[in-house]
């Protein structure tokens, strides 16, 4: 998965000609799809599971999907118009520590240990890169 994530940032500096807009729109129902038959496939039952989620798990479902994921690609993928991959991808790959940091600031939600770890992992990973350059 590394490998294709990769990937697709590096060729998403080449898409540059493309609207922000169209570019996230069709990474997003493509993602959409492919997820819904593999949870088909996979969970069995999509539509009862779907049906099952509460009003407040659908609060945070939308809050990660258009606060935080849809604002940093939108913003990711313009400012690969003017940067490269590598002095945009640094500050990118920070972005479920600002997602996680603002569901604490917005719905109270207290971080695990595991959370702290993870965001330990993640800075030190942030700073070593900016700090071989």
């Amino acid at each position: 998965m590394a490998l294709f994530f990769g990937l697709a940032q590096v060729y998403s500096r080449q898409l540059k000609s493309l609207d922000v807009s169209l570019t996230n729109a069709f990474t997003g129902l493509f993602g959409f799809i492919i997820l819904l038959i593999l949870s088909y496939f996979v969970e069995g039952d999509t539509i009862l599971n779907i049906k099952s989620i509460s009003n407040n798990t659908w609060a945070y479902i939308s809050y990660q999907a258009i606060i935080v994921s849809l604002g940093a690609h939108l913003l990711m993928f313009y400012l690969y118009k003017f940067y490269t991959v590598g002095q945009i991808f640094p500050s990118y790959s920070l972005f479920p520590i600002f997602g996680i940091g603002l569901s604490f600031l917005i719905f109270g939600e207290i971080p695990t240990l595991l959370f702290l770890i993870g965001s330990i992992i993640v800075l030190t990973s942030v700073f070593l890169l900016h700090k071989t350059r």
